[in-house]
């Protein structure tokens, strides 16, 4: 699909050839009512038009049906995941340093071992 430059676009986006400019929509007076006039928001345009609001979904901090949030009582097993959490990632990660090292003198004592197949200096 080939786009140009929208000319006289205030957003400077791009549209499809042959696609309509958008149509801004007319914000009332300040003093005057929301009634009267066109309407200032999309909202209320969508609202006269017969739309009707979606429902929305609960907010995020609250668990779905069926669940109950952490009580006071639960901080103690928290604390303890969480410092077992931290200790196995310590671990992992030392372990993962000493096979590194562990590599690298194999390494070093196949080129001392070999030297016909590893010549100094190159």
């Amino acid at each position: 699909m080939s786009t140009h430059r929208a000319s006289g676009s205030g957003s400077g986006g791009f549209r499809a050839v042959g696609q309509k400019p958008p149509v801004p929509y007319q914000r009332g007076a300040a003093g005057e009512p929301v009634s009267a006039g066109p309407a200032t928001t999309v909202g209320e345009q969508a609202a006269r038009a017969g739309w009707a609001s979606a429902p929305r979904p609960s907010p995020a901090h609250t668990p779905p049906r069926g669940q109950r949030l952490p009580t006071r009582g639960d901080g103690r097993a928290l604390t303890v995941l969480r410092i077992v959490a931290y200790v196995l990632t310590s671990l992992a990660s030392l372990l993962f340093i000493a096979l590194v090292v562990y590599g690298y003198l194999l390494v070093q004592d196949a080129v001392n071992s070999f030297p016909r197949i590893f010549p100094p200096g190159g």
